[in-house]
This record gives C-alpha cells, structure tokens and sequence, in this order.
C-alpha cells in the first residue's frame, strides 16, 4: 500500500507518475491541474494537439464523463462498456464533468478502465480520473509494450514516483482504441481486443 500512498502523494503535490497499465506503462497527471498536464506534454515532447486519455478506476465511472445524448450508437457503447476493465479506450462525447483543461478536448473525450489493479488503487484512493499518455518520447514507436525498465530509462529521474506494477501485462498490442463520434464505429487503433465480436 506505501507505492500506492506515494503515488497519491506525487499526484497531489502536481507531479507527474509512471504507473503501469494493461499494455504499456504511462506517464500520469491529474487531469484538473493544466500544469501537471503540461508536465507530461514537456516530457514527451507531445503536440498540444494530441489531448490525454482519462483513466477511470471502475468500468460504471465511465459514464459521468460521456454527453450519452449525442452517441448515435447506445447498443454499442453499453455493449463496449460490458467488456470493461480492459486494454480498451473509447473516445466519445464529453459531458460536462470533464475537466476543462487545454489538455482535453471540450467535445470528445478518451476513457479507459483497465485491470491493472495498483492503478485502479490509486485512481480510488486519488479520488478521480487521472490524465495520462504512454511512457514514451513523441515519434518514437517500440515494437514491443513499455515496461518498467524501458520507462524508468526515459523518464526515471523526471518524474515524482515510480509504481511498480501488481500484474503483468496480459496483451501483446497497445489497446484498442474505438471511436463513438459521429455516424459510424470507427476502430482507430486495432489491439489485442475483436470489437466485431463484442459487437455482433
């Protein structure tokens, strides 16, 4: 519980944390603080552009942040959310419980809930979603997932806690990344995850 405490901790004080998640490991802020953001976006050397991810600590919390009245797929979004916790990340109107933050698209938002339970620790204990992006450099892509030690390596002596994971990684892909915006389901990023499936 003490990786856990001091990862609160760190987040708290605005510092950005490594924190495992169910495929790579991932640079986190709270996401209602801009300049803890803006830390991750210094680090990584990150185009403003490119808005974080909100991690959520259960599958159900993913609701507080979704506009539900402008997804013109219901079915499938109550059929993705199902599946949760998992390496899925749904990108779908923002309600307005998400945090303004130039961080984050005011219209969209990207939510994820994984198993990796540390991280769900700290998300409960923290007592909100965190921002996060993975643990790499801008443009430079790895053929395999980010552990710990690939991390620690790029950002160890930058960051405010390091937490070690409670599992490993259970895929062998970056997460799948499926977009609820608009008239169709668009798969952005195909991961270890079969979305037809789910939603047939």
């Amino acid at each position: 519980m003490q990786h856990i405490h001091n990862t609160v901790a760190a987040l708290k004080r605005g510092d950005v944390v490594l924190v495992p998640t169910d495929t790579n490991y991932a640079l986190a802020a709270d996401p209602w603080n801009s300049e803890a953001c803006k830390k991750i976006y210094d680090l990584k050397k990150r185009d403003r552009q490119k808005p974080l991810t909100l991690f959520v600590a259960q599958p159900d919390q993913v609701w507080d942040y979704i506009d539900v009245s402008q997804v013109l797929h219901r079915d499938a979004l109550n059929k993705l959310i199902a599946v949760m916790p998992g390496a899925l990340n749904l990108v779908v109107p923002a309600s307005d419980k998400v945090p303004l933050n130039p961080y984050l698209k005011p219209e969209s938002v990207s939510l994820v809930c994984n198993h990796q339970r540390v991280l769900q620790q700290v998300i409960a204990l923290f007592g909100r979603p965190l921002g996060m992006s993975s643990a790499n450099l801008s443009g430079e892509e790895s053929g395999c997932l980010i552990d710990i030690d690939a991390a620690r390596q790029t950002f160890g002596t930058r960051v405010g806690y390091i937490l070690p994971a409670s599992q490993r990684p259970v895929t062998t892909l970056s997460s799948t990344i499926v977009s609820l915006l608009g008239k169709e389901i668009t798969i952005l990023r195909k991961g270890d995850i079969d979305i037809m499936s789910i939603l047939s």
